[in-house]
Formats: structure tokens, sequence, C-alpha cells
């Protein structure tokens, strides 16, 4: 586990998770067992780019809010190459900002205002990278809710 800051409810991201792009919107959790997520940063990039974790997707926008509108094809694919590699279902949170979340479950996406915190948060590499907080930074919040 990367270092990170301690407190009494539980270990925040770190720097160096940060930096990879983990806490910030948008990006995508997806439930292991009970009590474990991982998340998937999803970047939107012009070309590769590296240092980061996640899901890249090649957008010339410089915007964040202009890719929002193709954030559930991009959930979507992620959640349907999830289950043919696993050969099984695969439940997923697309979220996409503090109160925003498209929560994703056989072939229905169902939208809420309540998104996944707490339990422990691994990365891609199934490291942990947070315990019992929020999974995102609060003051990168792109979509004031």
């Amino acid at each position: 586990m990367s270092q990170a800051n301690h407190n009494s409810l539980g270990v925040s991201l770190s720097p160096e998770d940060i930096s990879k792009g983990h806490g910030k919107f948008p990006y995508v959790i997806v439930r292991m067992h009970h009590g474990i997520y991982m998340q998937m940063p999803i970047h939107f990039v012009s070309e590769k780019k590296e240092g980061v974790n996640g899901i890249m997707v090649k957008s010339e926008a410089t915007n964040y809010l202009d890719n929002y509108p193709h954030l559930i094809r991009i959930a979507s694919d992620y959640k349907r190459n999830l289950e043919m590699k696993n050969k099984a279902e695969t439940q997923l949170c697309l979220v996409v900002a503090e109160h925003q979340a498209y929560y994703f479950s056989e072939n229905e996406i169902r939208f809420s205002t309540s998104i996944p915190t707490g339990g422990t948060l691994v990365n891609a590499l199934q490291q942990v990278i947070a315990m019992g907080t929020p999974h995102f930074i609060q003051s990168l919040n792109p979509l004031q809710s």
C-alpha cells in the first residue's frame, strides 16, 4: 500500500495515488467483494499518457464536461469487457460527481444521488489505496452538486 494520510476513521488516498488519477471525477467503481471496491479513473487524453492508472479514452476535448455525454457508453463498454474476461456479472458504478452516479446491474442503468463510499478501495493491481473514507478528493469536484 502506498503511503497515505491516516486518521481515526480510515486511510485516505495518498498524493502518489492522486497523481495517478485516483480520487478525481469521473471514475468507475467495481464491487470486487463485500466491502471491497476497485476504482478505475477515466482519463480523456489526446495522446497516450504515461504514469496514470485507469481507463484511457482518446478525446480532443479540452473540458471535462464536453466528454460527459460519452461516460455511459464508456462505463458500459468497460463493464461488458470485465464480464467477458471474468465470465461473471459485474456490479459497477460510474461516479461523475459528489452526488451523481449511475449504477449498472445486469441490463439496467440507474441514476442515483448517492455514490459509493467507505469500505476498502483498491486500484487495478489490487493494492489498497484507501479504507473507510470517501473515494474522491472533495476539492476536485468539477460538477458542483
